[in-house]
């Protein structure tokens, strides 16, 4: 199954995460889910009780206004595809392609789900 990968690398990542919730908001914004292949990009949870992730380009940082999104949006089906083999029919974006904010740099992101993914990713 596609799904795997995906699964795999994602429970990884929340066996390390602490238990209590601000520590563990934080450990998600600092780590990433493990990959295999796919450079250029890092996938890391944005909203665990919502499952949304964000493919992250880290290959090249922007100026604010800087054009290059449609190229960049454009690798976000590969690295997926090479990185936990999920095929585009398997996630969804869940916010247009943007250019963000994070440690004090502008990185191209994507936020998406995967709808097939169960169980669940929520901490109990």
């Amino acid at each position: 199954m596609a799904l795997d990968r995906f699964k795999q690398a994602l429970a990884s990542l929340l066996d390390l995460a602490p238990s209590d919730p601000l520590e563990r908001d934080e450990f998600f914004e600092l780590n990433t889910l493990p990959t295999a292949g796919g450079s250029g990009f890092e996938v890391v949870i944005c909203d665990e009780e919502n499952e949304i992730f964000a493919a992250i380009y880290t290959d090249r940082l922007f100026e604010e206004g800087e054009p290059g999104q449609e190229a960049v949006e454009a690798l976000v089906p590969g690295f997926l595809e090479e990185a936990f083999g999920l095929k585009p029919e398997e996630w969804q974006a869940t916010e247009p392609f943007d250019l963000g904010w994070r440690s004090r740099e502008y990185l191209w992101f994507m936020e998406f789900s995967v709808p097939g993914l169960t169980p669940t990713c929520r901490f109990d």
